[in-house]
């Protein structure tokens, strides 16, 4: 106690195994150590936990945001627990960034690695692998989830992993969900292909069960590669980049409303109430994901199928692979 006294440091004193109400009070003895703040706990409990912990955050520094350094574009690699995010990471950078073990969930955090490629700055996030619903508790596992769901917030394009040789689940489909509903860029790499039999129509097989299951990602390419073996793991940066471009194009008014002239001519929308639905004007109003404006008439004449179809026509034309392309309809006063 003499040489903590000495420290220019706030000390506070955690009387621990105070399970019963006697020994909260016996806790008031340790006051003649001299030292301001002391706690009576029970580390076995949680008893006096939470009154320890607010003392301690009370006297921490401020701390300035940690500011992410500029980059090109930010890729998550995302998926499932050991379906080989970290082996990905590692065989992509050249070297062992990240352990790998075949105990699923090795991976508890996200690693930031950022590494030159073909003169652009890349930011790659490896993250822990989000499991079944009901499978985790409120301790390590769970805070893995919200990382990986932050992963999945922070970057421009996420490689969503699935397994060659389980197919796919229900993760995927909740891990793929996730990067649709935050409209984020999406490349589907599935990974162990070196593992599994194949003959020349494996891979088509794969991609149409692929494309059932995760009907809502049909415009995310899709690769096969071995991360153990590097199998076409060349390919995982260059189609990410490809999609991060598709994400910020933007298209020129005139062919935007070109393109949706062409297209209702073709297949008009129902009349609702005797009115036919009508676009007047339409231009893009944001990129990442490319999001367009559509001033009409009545915005009920456009129901989803028929707005599918005019998100179809501009993909047809324009391209936008790998990302969601969102329409907004605006009714013209």
């Amino acid at each position: 106690m003499r040489e903590l006294r000495g420290l220019d440091k706030p000390v506070f004193v955690a009387v621990n195994k105070s399970e019963r109400r006697q020994d909260f009070s016996d806790a008031a003895d340790f006051h003649r150590l001299g030292m301001e703040k002391v706690r009576a706990v029970s580390a076995l409990h949680g008893d006096g936990v939470a009154d320890l912990l607010d003392d301690l955050v009370g006297v921490l520094p401020e701390r300035p945001p940690i500011e992410e350094s500029p980059c090109d574009l930010a890729v998550a690699l995302v998926g499932r627990p050991n379906v080989g995010k970290s082996s990905l990471l590692n065989a992509i950078v050249g070297e062992r960034r990240a352990l790998v073990s075949e105990i699923a969930g090795t991976t508890r955090d996200t690693v930031d690695t950022e590494l030159n490629w073909r003169k652009h700055r890349i930011r790659l996030v490896d993250t822990a692998g989000l499991r079944r619903k009901g499978r985790h508790d409120k301790g390590v596992e769970y805070f893995s989830i919200l990382r990986t769901l932050r992963a999945v917030e922070r970057c421009d394009v996420a490689v969503l992993l699935i397994d060659a040789e389980q197919g796919i689940v229900a993760q995927d489909a909740r891990v793929a969900g996730e990067i649709h509903e935050k409209g984020r860029g999406c490349v589907i790499a599935v990974n162990k292909w070196d593992a599994i039999a194949k003959d020349t129509m494996t891979a088509k097989r794969f991609e149409e069960e692929l494309r059932r299951e995760l009907a809502f990602l049909s415009y995310a390419p899709v690769i096969t590669i071995s991360a153990l073996e590097g199998q076409r793991v060349g390919r995982v940066l260059e189609t990410a980049w490809e999609v991060g471009q598709a994400q910020r194009k933007k298209v020129e008014t005139s062919v935007l409303n070109d393109i949706l002239d062409k297209a209702m001519r073709r297949n008009p929308p129902k009349a609702h109430k005797g009115r036919m639905g009508k676009v007047y004007y339409a231009t893009q109003t944001a990129v990442a994901p490319p999001t367009f404006t559509l001033f009409v008439n009545q915005p009920s004449n456009f129901v989803r199928h028929y707005l599918r179809y005019l998100n179809n026509r501009i993909r047809e034309a324009v391209g936008f692979e790998g990302t969601r392309i969102l329409i907004d309809l605006r009714k013209r006063s």
